[in-house]
């Protein structure tokens, strides 16, 4: 049923298939740099239930959690509170580390990756990622870095 949906609406599919073929991207970059990876597309599935974020990517024991999310030019990103809420619940139960995975698209800059803890919940209970907090994100080689060395994530931030 769900998938005659998702033919019949071509907008959807589109957009959908644009969003996992960016998971993909960050997917096969991790994998290629040593990370096991895993993409874990609950979005419209029963998984949908479970606390089960975009991407979970492991290297030297150290598990890292991803929501990915794209946009056409660096401006503030909102985040709808439920999908926090699962990366959350994902990370207290395997440990780690959580992070707003982000890439503008066509800009060249490549993948930022937000730490959880800086998106900032709005009024209305979403989250909110500035294009401040985006601009001082991690990048691969700092997610890297953090795998091989069990770097704090603080001394990213307070060099």
């Amino acid at each position: 049923m769900l998938g005659q949906y998702l033919r019949d609406d071509n907008v959807l599919t589109g957009r959908r298939q644009r969003g996992f073929s960016h998971e993909r991207d960050l997917l096969m970059k991790l994998w290629k740099k040593g990370f096991a990876v895993m993409r874990a597309p609950a979005s419209g599935a029963r998984a949908r239930r479970f606390a089960v974020p975009d991407l979970v990517a492991i290297k030297n024991g150290v598990v890292f959690a991803f929501e990915v999310k794209t946009m056409r030019e660096q401006r503030d990103l909102y985040v709808p509170g439920h999908q926090v809420s699962k990366l959350r619940e994902f990370i207290r139960r395997s440990g780690g580390y959580a992070f707003i995975a982000v890439k503008v698209i066509g800009s060249g800059s490549g993948w930022r990756f937000v730490p959880l803890d800086q998106a900032e919940e709005t009024p209305g209970g979403n989250y909110k990622v500035s294009v401040e907090k985006f601009s001082l994100g991690l990048t691969i080689k700092d997610i890297i870095a953090l795998a091989e060395k069990h770097k704090s994530i603080d001394e990213f931030f307070f060099k």
